[in-house]
């Protein structure tokens, strides 16, 4: 079966660089989830967004968040 492959973050918009070398700071390295969405532009600001509304209402901090994400993310399996 063929895989998709995700997007050079070079190959983007002005923006979706932007919000790359957030991430980037943030984690250390590209997500690939992010490349792979980013080849749809329309959901990947859509995905953005809900990131970014989920994380303003959220009664736990920012720093045990991204630990619980991390956290979780190895525990699945996930390879990022």
């Amino acid at each position: 079966m063929a895989r998709v492959e995700g997007i050079d973050p070079r190959q983007t918009s002005f923006p979706m660089r932007q919000v790359f070398k957030k991430v980037r700071k943030i984690l250390g390295r590209d997500l690939t989830p992010q490349k792979m969405v980013a080849r749809v532009p329309r959901v990947f600001w859509n995905n953005i967004l809900a990131e970014w509304l989920l994380g303003e209402k959220a009664a736990v901090p920012q720093r045990q968040r991204m630990l619980l994400t991390l956290r979780t993310a190895v525990r699945v399996g996930c390879p990022f």
